[in-house]
Order: C-alpha cells, then structure tokens, then sequence
C-alpha cells in the first residue's frame, strides 16, 4: 500500500488501544483445582507501590531529569504522536526505539543522559520493537518494510519493501537478519507467509521458506535453528543454513517460544470462549515432540477471545476500559455498554486510520482470530502473549493476575505470585513478559507499575508506580531500566542495582532468546 493510502489520520483514535491500563471483567475466578495444586501463593500488593513523580517534558524529544523521594533518579523523554513505545533496543550506549504503530520516525537516544543521537524519517508507518548487534541496528514498519541502518549515524544500510502488512519484528544472529512476510504480493513467492534469512550488512537473500501464516512476536534463533510460533498456532524448527524444516508441529501457540537446553517452552491454549485456558508446554526442540500430555501451570484465560485479547496492556474487558489519556498523561476509565459493544469495530477502526478499511487478506487474521482472537493488525502487530523467559533451570511465565515459575527439568511449578489491587479481578493480563536481571526479575504492568522480584523465590524486592500505561518489557542495561510507555514517553529508571543488566531488547538479545 502506498505512503499516501497510510496516512495515520487520526492519532487520537491509537491512545484507547494502548492505554487500556484498568481493564476489568467481572465475575473472574481462577481455577481452585489448579491453584490448589500450587505451592503457596505470594503476594504483588500492587496498591503499595512508591509513586515516581514524574515531570511533564515541555517539549519533545529533550530530557528531564527527575528525582522522587530521596533516593529515585532518572529521566523522561516524551515522543511525539502519543503512541505506545516498544520495548527499547540497547546497544553500546544508546537506545533505540520507533515512534509507536502509525509513527514515521525511528529514533536513537544515548542512554545515560536521554540526549537525541539521530531521527531517521522511515517511508511507510509503524516502526516495530529494534534489534541492534555488528553495528546495526534493524526493525521494521507495520506497512512493509525491513530497515537496517547505522547504529552510530543513522544512516540507512538497505531497505526491502516486503509485504503489507508486516505484524512480527526482525530477529538478527551470526549476522544474518530473519524477517517474517506475507510472500505472495509483487510476486514475491506463493501466496501466504514466508520466512526470509537475508544477509544483515547487503540485504541480500540467502532463503525463504514459506510458513503457515504471520509469526507471534519474532523469529526466535538459537545456534544452527530458527523456531517460529505462528498465529494459527502451528509452531517451525528451520535450518538456519538454508530454511528446511526440521519439524513442524500443528498445535495451538499462543506466543513466541524460548529455548533452552534442548527444550522449547511455549504458551498454548485449551479450549475456547469462556471455556478456555492457557499454560505451558515444554517440547522437544530437536523433534518437536511434546514433553508434557497437558499444559502446566495453566490457569482460565478468557482473554484469549476477549475484546483486547493479548493485545497491548491488560487483557479482557466487558464495559470497562480507558478510553482515553487526560492532560495530565492519565489515564481515564470510560465505563459504556455500547462502547463495550463496539470494541471490535473500535479496534477495525485503527486499521482505518492507517489505510485499511478492513484487514486485508494477506494478514491472514481468518486463522489468527481462530487461535488468538485476534481480528486486526493492530491488535496483531503489538500482541505479545503470555511469552516465557528462563534462567537458572526455571521457566517464568505472566499470565492473569499471576506470575509463574516451573522447573524446566521437571515441570513442576517452584511458586506462583499473584497481583493484588482493588481494580484487579482476575481476568486481566496484568504484566508484561518480565525482563530477567542476574537473580531478580523486572515487570511492567498495564497500569504503569515497575516491579523487582526475586527469580529464586517471587519475593517482591521493590515496586514503583509510575502513573502511566506500560505496554511492552523494560531494558535492563548498566544498573538502569529503560521503559517505553503507552502513550508516548521513554523513562530512564536509575535502580543503582548491577543486577539491572544484560537484557538489550525485547526477548532479551537479538536472537530474542536470552536465557543466560
């Protein structure tokens, strides 16, 4: 679709998507048998969170310093547009970060005074989460294109118009870049998706192989393999050599893998509607066979299907969602049954601010609503899922109002922690994938909360409170935590903590597998 047919019309329709910070279904009950089975629960009082003061940035693009209380420091950068801020990219000294779904311009800020490095203009709208690693920096936009540029200069390396639309982000290793496509369009391939590995400094292409429909999240490389779990749920192990499957295992992926010693743990559904849950499954890396005959740690997930499924923020939703961010960049709770009523078509509606009328069929939402209850690009473009991360012999997990740790060797669950607040009812997806320091663990709610647990035992270390809409992970680099908000700003954290390190994007490298 050409620049003009994706003109981002109206930005005040993309600040209800990412801002759904106080989501609630009512009636929300966990399931007592699970739970029961589980160690005792430890709690996340929410409630009791230390408020940073923030200042309100006078203008875009510049640095605040702020301190709160005594002790809190850091600084804020506000982005124009008042979109949401992907997980930001650390990469020798400075972050990078896109300016949020319908923005055209990607950034680079030095991380440790917030000061703006370079602006690079992209040609088409929605810059994804980045990936930085040989002196590159790479992502690409919602509308078609794969970028590459100089991490020091900004200056562009090559670009690809790939397909429309393009609702995964880029993975980089061994200096190769893996880019998930709807192949099919300018007559590149067979209709459907397509897998690309491309030379990371020329652009050239090495290979594709055609998968079963667009990828959760991001390729995932780890060594000689690149595994895709995508929308419709089928889940790949590539070659990285030269594309070939390894397997390929039909099933019902509800998030992008992560790999560890020869394992490969990944959300997935049970049943559907009202009736569905979610866990864990740990699989066979090297033939994709199951190691578990149910999914653990597995709890109900009603979200799946919900309105705003695993989206952007919390999840779920009846009558009650935000609809909205007041001048004091807080969020605000508009409670309507029509708006209720509405929510898909709200959702459609973002499409249209950018040029689709309706999501086209080279999405292929048809199998991504099936699985995820996903109908737009939008809604797939920042969904994340109840993704898993491992360190340490344990695979953690987010999921509802809980927090999950099971022994990768057993499957066993070691805790579970659990978020308390009074606007908590159950059926939200309240944090974010946690971002893994050396022994603590950072998460980010929907509400705007920081929380530093223990990966040993959930025990809560610290907890902030930052009054504004958290959608994707924190970067953990050099005692510093760097967070992108819902609506627009880049947040310098100063934890003054070397545990606060070695977590350089989302998924943690940019292979998005870092599990040491």
């Amino acid at each position: 679709m050409n620049n003009s047919g994706r003109r981002f019309a109206a930005l005040s329709f993309l600040v209800p998507l990412i801002s759904m910070s106080a989501l609630i279904i009512k009636n929300a009950q966990a399931d007592p048998v699970a739970i029961a089975q589980l160690p005792g629960i430890v709690p996340i009082p929410l409630g009791s969170a230390i408020p940073i003061n923030l200042p309100k940035p006078k203008s875009s693009l510049k640095p605040i310093p702020y301190q709160s209380g005594k002790l809190l420091k850091g600084w804020v950068v506000e982005i124009p547009g008042n979109r949401p801020i992907c997980t930001p990219a650390y990469y020798e000294g400075r972050l990078y970060v896109g300016g949020g779904y319908g923005s055209h311009e990607f950034y680079a800020f030095e991380a440790e005074t917030g000061n703006l490095a370079w602006t690079y203009h992209t040609s088409d709208d929605g810059p994804t989460a980045a990936v930085a690693e040989e002196g590159c920096v790479a992502f690409n936009t919602e509308s078609c294109t794969v970028y590459v540029l100089d991490a020091r200069t900004g200056k562009e390396l090559w670009k690809q118009w790939l397909g429309d639309p393009l609702m995964s982000q880029p993975a980089i290793s061994k200096g190769r870049l893996y880019m998930a496509y709807p192949s099919g369009q300018k007559g590149q391939g067979k209709d459907g998706h397509a897998l690309l590995c491309a030379d990371l400094h020329t652009g050239k292409h090495i290979w594709t192989q055609q998968i079963s429909s667009d990828v959760i999240s991001a390729p995932i490389v780890e060594y000689d393999r690149v595994y895709v779990a995508c929308m419709d749920g089928t889940s790949y192990s590539l070659s990285t050599k030269d594309g070939s499957v390894i397997w390929k295992k039909q099933g019902v992926a509800t998030s992008a893998p992560v790999i560890h010693d020869g394992k490969m743990i990944v959300a997935e559904r049970s049943g559907q509607g009202k009736d569905v849950n979610e866990g864990m499954r740990r699989i066979d890396a090297n033939n994709g066979l199951a190691k578990d005959k149910q999914i653990i740690a597995q709890a109900p997930a009603p979200y799946i299907y919900g309105a705003t499924n695993g989206t952007i923020g919390p999840q779920g939703g009846d009558a009650t969602f935000v609809a909205g961010v007041n001048t004091a960049g807080t969020a605000q709770t508009v409670t309507s049954a029509s708006a209720a009523k509405s929510k898909k078509a709200w959702y459609q509606s973002m499409d249209s601010s950018v040029g689709f009328a309706t999501a086209p069929a080279s999405a292929g939402l048809g199998s991504a609503e099936s699985n995820l209850g996903i109908s737009s690009v939008a809604g797939a473009w920042g969904y994340q899922g109840a993704r898993a991360t491992y360190r340490n012999g344990a695979v953690t997990n987010t999921q509802l109002t809980y927090v999950n740790c099971v022994d990768e060797a057993t499957g066993k669950v070691k805790w579970r922690a659990e978020a308390k607040a009074p606007f908590i009812t159950g059926q939200s997806q309240v944090f974010s994938t946690p971002s893994l320091g050396r022994e603590n663990m950072y998460l980010c709610s929907g509400d705007g909360h920081l929380v530093c647990m223990s990966q040993k035992t959930g025990a809560v270390k610290y907890m902030y409170a930052t009054n504004k809409p958290i959608s994707f992970q924190p970067a953990l680099a050099g005692g510093n935590i760097y967070i992108g908000t819902a609506n627009g700003q880049l947040l310098c954290i100063e934890a003054g903590d070397p545990d606060a390190d070695g977590w350089s994007a989302w998924g943690g490298n940019a292979q998005h597998n870092k599990t040491e």
